[in-house]
């Protein structure tokens, strides 16, 4: 079944930091004060950001994930998409991308509004950091009853050509739900039922398959990279999420989302 790229929610490992009561802190920075970014530059960049990420919504809702592959910085290297099974390097992207079932077909509705963002430029104005809530429907087509997602997006940008692009986004699961369940019911069933393997499909989505010879889990695709953890909503742990940035000079990898 088609799910849409709100629903292939996870976390991978990479760029993640340490968590404290739930929310990421991301390492020490230097002091902005040392580099300070003109006023009008910063405005700029941020109006440019949050039409950035507006396009990501509208693009994806609207036509289809394959429609997304100009906002994404396809000649840096680093460039990654993190969602489960999602594609990491120039290559795996433009693969993800050139894939005909990306095209929005008839009856699918996947929601991806951008919501409290907060935007945080670098001093030297080459790269910035952002974190957003997402909220929204998910329909695989016109039998699935579909159902509700929410989840957080952390996104590094950076500048090609001095044009802002994404360079890495990564989904923070909060919770999915059926539309005739609630959260916490949802969250008893899966609780309820035991792991299944997963596997980057054909499509690259991630999809429950069977297991390899002799019970081993299945390959990924090649360039992909399966998440270690998917936090949802449980009733038990606290959330998982992003960090919120901070002010800050220079990109550190440190700080990767």
């Amino acid at each position: 079944m088609r799910t849409g790229f709100i629903g292939r929610i996870g976390m991978a490992t990479a760029g993640m930091v340490v968590t404290v009561a739930g929310l990421a802190c991301a390492p020490a920075q230097a002091s902005p004060a040392s580099c300070p970014l003109p006023a009008a530059d910063r405005i700029v960049a941020l109006n440019d950001i949050q039409n950035l990420m507006g396009r990501y919504n509208h693009q994806g809702t609207m036509k289809g994930e394959g429609t997304l592959a100009d906002l994404f910085a396809l000649r840096t290297e680093g460039v990654s998409w993190k969602t489960p099974g999602g594609p990491v390097g120039i290559a795996a992207m433009k693969a993800r991308f050139a894939d005909p079932d990306e095209v929005q077909a008839p009856g699918i509705l996947h929601m991806h509004s951008m919501l409290s963002p907060v935007i945080e430029v670098a001093g030297d104005g080459e790269t910035a950091k952002g974190v957003w809530d997402s909220f929204g429907a998910s329909v695989n087509g016109p039998d699935d009853v579909g159902g509700w997602l929410a989840v957080k997006y952390g996104v590094d940008f950076v500048k090609e050509d001095g044009v802002w692009k994404i360079w890495h986004l990564q989904v923070y699961p909060f919770y999915s739900t059926k539309y005739d369940k609630s959260i916490t019911q949802t969250a008893k069933e899966r609780a309820a039922r035991p792991p299944q393997p997963m596997v980057a499909g054909q499509t690259g989505r991630d999809v429950p398959r069977a297991a390899g010879p002799n019970g081993a889990p299945p390959a990924a695709r090649p360039g992909y990279v399966m998440p270690a953890s998917v936090w949802h909503y449980d009733g038990k742990s606290t959330p998982q999420g992003p960090f919120i940035p901070v002010p800050y000079c220079h990109f550190d990898p440190a700080t990767s989302y």
